[in-house]
């Protein structure tokens, strides 16, 4: 890890220090000064009691009408825990031994015991199950006609047209997470991007419009104010938006696909 990196995870770490201590001052201010929280197990389950720091009475049992009273002392043992380990990670960052932002925020979490994790929002979640997060959300996507062609990729996706089919399966075969016509708000309505990419590094949506009837001159005037509704937005071209276009005279070029695909899959980190 260069210097520049360091720093770099450096200005992660201070960042995160900030966001917890922000948010350690309002949950604070929600609950007894020394109040903690005690987890039993119960069943299948937990019971949960406020006691004082210090103390090894059992404390007083927590009602399930009184459960954000359980969160709130939850998330602020982890968030001390966590922010222990973020002022320690960043001693140790500047002493050129850095112990890696993810395997900190981690830690904190998996020092706690389970019944309190599970009340716990963490700050951090590492990039396998943030993806798996991501793409497992629900959405509407846009109805199909009765009379549209049926198009499926090799997963059993319906799409619109044989261009996304070849789009999307070699967005599975080089392992780029999509979601298709995901809902995206913009100022003047809601739009279905075709595709919605993620990029991992910045963990921000990139959003893929393919535009395949170009010599149609009402769908071309169509997707230009499309493209510029995206920019009225702030999402441009090769920061936050991927344009691609075909007509019958000039169909979509596969190897240039598969190849932008390719190096799609080294830029947003994966």
């Amino acid at each position: 890890m260069n210097e520049h990196e360091i720093l770099r995870e450096i200005g992660k770490l201070e960042d995160g220090i900030k966001q917890v201590l922000s948010e350690l001052v309002m949950l604070r201010s929600a609950v007894p000064q020394d109040a903690v929280l005690r987890a039993a197990r119960h069943g299948n389950g937990y019971q949960y009691f406020q006691r004082t720091k210090g103390s090894k009475d059992n404390g007083d049992y927590i009602r399930k009408k009184e459960m954000s009273k359980a969160i709130t002392l939850a998330q602020i043992e982890y968030d001390e825990r966590l922010l222990k380990s973020l002022q320690e990670a960043k001693r140790s960052f500047e002493k050129y031994n850095p112990t890696g932002i993810t395997e900190v925020y981690e830690k904190a979490l998996q020092q706690m015991s389970p019944g309190k994790r599970v009340l716990v929002t963490p700050h951090y979640i590492s990039d396998k199950p943030y993806i798996e997060k991501w793409r497992a959300q629900e959405y509407e996507r846009l109805p199909f006609r009765d009379d549209s062609p049926e198009y499926y990729t090799r997963h059993g996706l319906r799409v619109r047209s044989k261009s996304e089919i070849l789009i999307a399966d070699i967005l599975d075969e080089i392992s780029i997470p999509f979601l298709y016509e995901k809902p995206l708000r913009l100022k003047h309505g809601m739009v279905h991007p075709d595709f919605t990419l993620l990029n991992i590094k910045n963990r921000k949506e990139i959003y893929w419009e393919h535009f395949g009837m170009m010599d149609d001159k009402e769908y071309r005037d169509e997707a230009l104010m499309k493209i510029r509704e995206y920019e009225a937005n702030g999402l441009y071209q090769c920061d936050s938006a991927i344009w691609t276009f075909e007509s019958g005279k000039c169909p979509m070029n596969t190897r240039a696909i598969r190849n932008m695909i390719k190096t799609l899959h080294d830029v947003l980190g994966y």
